[in-house]
């Protein structure tokens, strides 16, 4: 299949991140104390964030030479400021739920990535086999293409997952070309990820895929990988004491072997407990079971005002209206606001108005006492910080004066104010002939944000339909196989792989003998038959490592990445064998059909894949020319006849 990485800009402008991190990155950024550690933290906790920083700091506009894998060099390369400006822009609130995934579970997502990322952090402090902050950034991002799927193909995917295949990965390869692993790699090694990191997370899943050779780097990069996976999603689904309890029958420790049971296991309880820490911090959901039974969950304190929603009838036709005081609800407007069909939050503390903002976007933001001594600078960087945002700059922004506060209504406005109110004018009347223009400007953003999601959906459509025209570009319509171009990719991406394994790829050409009298004699829809039947007889030969082609006409080709040649040859001899046997039935006549085979492995003669592939093609027109229904080998520059069982050589 080709390549995914025409999402990859895609889905970095779409992916989503959670609140709670955008909305502490916020409350940091405004504080002139915080230290790299500090956001780094929180970065970290963000996948999308994360994956869109490392790409920012390895990308050609920051002028350096020298790739960084972990979020404190990222931040240090980028700057805070930076740092601060793309977590408010990008990451802290997504515009755009309404088009989400619905049946993508985006609370677990963020809870896994996270714990998983703590977990192999953990496990690299005791292992050394890459730096402890460069295996939790990968990690933390390793999963990233299931993100992108629901991102970007939001419907499609809630269908996928709805129709719960037994295997995920290969009803993703079915629907988009390829699945979330593949996707992965290629968003991870665009942020900047090192490629041995990213290469080794890709097989997270299922490392015995990976073809690494076992004790090698790259081996037990995948291993640790992957048992931080499988630790995580044991404790999300049974909980820290089972799993803990699990640890000495895992065979996913003894396959890792660079610790011991007792070792993991101190890994993972303090893996969790930094966990549950984050998790509180950011306000993420705790999912049934992931505490330890000794320590019951405990809501949240969450101001009153948060736990108001507001009424969903009222929603296209009502305002929401936050007003921040130090008179609290007993300021004057808070009665204005029952005359008027407003719905209104009201509040004295500044952080939990943001909290309260960050979560539903109100169409205005009142501010009282702007002109306070103890209070102007406050509310006036207040302004400035939501102003600094893209979702910032939609919203109305009234302040509120006395009679005596001239001076300060000319730096209000510098600062990002829509509309000064004096307290004298305060009336319903007043208010309401001012919220006028509020309320067109709330209409047209409805209407704006209607508009961007119909061009969102038409898009995606688009990209579908795209992505579905290259799916048939590369499969052969009339057997399903993969078609010529799409083997002469999977050779290509295979060659160059090759140096990770330790056996070298090969090739087996297989041509049906005589197929032109079957077409000639039985007609074109009997030799379409034998074609199908005969593709399917070559799917039941298949391993992890190994795929079939359809070349043209009656010529295929059988591609192993990990086969010795011993096993390629069995291989072979069983697929002439199978494909003898048999009866393909035909308007109530038996057709059988015989094959000629070639045979190629890679060898130090061979500087090109293509070289590879003329050695088989040579190998298989000399067995057909040998007497067909046979195999031919191509093996130190001669091609060597194998004689078929019982056959004196």
């Amino acid at each position: 299949m080709s390549s995914p990485r025409t999402l990859l800009d895609n889905a970095a402008q779409k992916l989503p991140s959670p609140n709670g991190v955008a909305l502490a990155i916020m409350e940091l950024w405004e504080d002139e104390q915080t230290s790299v550690e500090q956001l780094s933290q929180l970065v970290k906790s963000d996948p999308a964030l994360a994956g869109r920083l490392l790409r920012l700091a390895n990308s050609a506009a920051m002028g350096t030479f020298t790739k960084v894998s972990s979020i404190s060099e990222a931040i240090v390369k980028v700057g805070m400021k930076t740092v601060g400006q793309l977590a408010v822009a990008f990451s802290l609130i997504d515009q755009y739920l309404d088009d989400h995934c619905k049946s993508f579970d985006y609370n677990r997502f963020w809870l896994q990535c996270l714990l998983m990322a703590l977990i192999c952090r953990g496990l690299g402090q005791q292992t050394a086999l890459a730096p402890p902050d460069n295996l939790f950034s990968c990690a933390l991002m390793m999963r990233i293409g299931s993100l992108a799927f629901a991102t970007i193909y939001p419907e499609e995917y809630a269908s996928l997952l709805d129709s719960e295949p037994e295997n995920l990965t290969a009803a993703e390869r079915d629907q988009f070309g390829f699945d979330h692993n593949e996707l992965s790699l290629e968003m991870l090694l665009d942020f900047g990820v090192a490629e041995d990191l990213a290469t080794a997370a890709r097989f997270h899943e299922r490392p015995e895929s990976s073809g690494f050779a076992e004790k090698s780097p790259e081996y037990k990069l995948t291993q640790l990988f992957h048992l931080g996976y499988r630790l995580s999603d044991s404790v999300l689904k049974a909980g820290v004491e089972i799993t803990l309890k699990r640890l000495t029958t895992w065979p996913q420790v003894r396959r890792f072997g660079l610790m011991t049971a007792a070792q993991i296991a101190e890994a993972l309880e303090e893996s969790v407990s930094e966990w549950e820490d984050w998790s509180n911090m950011l306000r993420l959901p705790a999912p049934e079971g992931r505490l330890r039974p000794s320590q019951p969950s405990e809501a949240g304190e969450t101001p009153e005002s948060l736990l108001l929603q507001p009424d969903p009838s009222a929603a296209d036709s009502a305002l929401n209206v936050v007003l921040i005081s130090s008179a609290g609800k007993s300021h004057a407007l808070n009665a204005i606001f029952s005359e008027l069909n407003v719905i209104s939050w009201v509040f004295e503390d500044q952080k939990e108005m943001l909290r309260l903002v960050v979560e539903m976007r109100p169409h205005l933001i009142i501010m009282d006492d702007y002109a306070r001594d103890d209070l102007h600078a406050e509310r006036d960087k207040l302004c400035r910080l939501i102003r600094s945002t893209e979702w910032g700059r939609s919203i109305y922004l009234m302040a509120l004066f006395g009679d005596e506060d001239r001076e300060h209504i000319t730096e209000a406005f510098r600062s990002g104010i829509d509309i000064a109110f004096r307290q004298s004018e305060m009336s319903t009347q007043e208010l309401d002939a001012r919220l006028q223009a509020v309320r067109r400007v709330a209409d047209l953003q409805l209407k704006s944000q209607k508009d961007r999601v119909e061009m969102r959906r038409i898009a995606n459509q688009l990209a579908l339909s795209q992505r579905r025209a290259e799916l048939l570009s590369l499969t052969d319509q009339l057997t399903g196989l993969p078609n010529r171009r799409s083997a002469i990719d999977a050779m290509q991406q295979a060659w160059e792989q090759e140096s990770h394994r330790e056996r070298p790829m090969s090739v087996i050409m297989v041509d049906i003998d005589r197929f032109k009298q079957v077409n000639d004699t039985y007609g074109h829809a009997a030799g379409d038959k034998v074609l199908i039947e005969f593709a399917e007889t070559l799917k039941q030969d298949m391993g992890q490592q190994e795929a079939v082609y359809r070349m043209g006409g009656e010529e295929f080709l059988f591609l192993s990445s990990g086969a010795s040649f011993k096993e390629l040859i069995l291989t072979a001899e069983r697929m002439r064998r199978r494909v003898a046997a048999l009866e393909i039935s035909f308007e109530e006549q038996s057709l059988r059909v015989t094959i000629s085979l070639g045979i190629a492995q890679r060898s130090e003669e061979h500087t090109r894949f293509d070289a590879l592939l003329v050695h088989a093609d040579q190998a298989l027109y000399a067995a057909k020319s040998g007497g067909r229904n046979r195999i031919n080998v191509y093996r130190n520059k001669q091609i060597i006849p194998l004689p078929r069982p019982g056959e004196q050589t």
